[in-house]
């Protein structure tokens, strides 16, 4: 995390652009300078002068319930009760009882 420095120095500029030149993610940079990954891109932008673009992200489109199924293999077994998939299931649908 920041340890609550204002100033950077021309060298943590300098190693922010080059860690993103080299294609490192965001919060890569932040963790190896010691920076908020906003502060990173921030400083990146107003050093090169150029904007940063948001990546466009995936087409997400919930599978139906019969695809899943189809790709699952006939003999396979059920989640487990303590799998993380299934405790998020069952919290959600608490949730969603307390919100009624």
């Amino acid at each position: 995390m920041t340890d609550g420095r204002k100033t950077w120095t021309p060298e943590e500029i300098n190693r922010a652009v080059n860690l993103r030149n080299q294609g490192h993610a965001w919060r890569a940079i932040a963790r190896r300078l010691g920076r908020s990954d906003t502060m990173c891109r921030f400083q990146y932008e107003r050093h090169t002068s150029k904007p940063v673009k948001a990546q466009p992200q995936a087409n997400l489109v919930t599978p139906k319930v019969s695809d899943i199924r189809a790709e699952r293999a006939p003999d396979s077994e059920p989640l487990p009760v303590g799998h993380p998939i299934v405790m998020q299931v069952i919290w959600h649908g608490i949730a969603r009882r307390a919100a009624d």
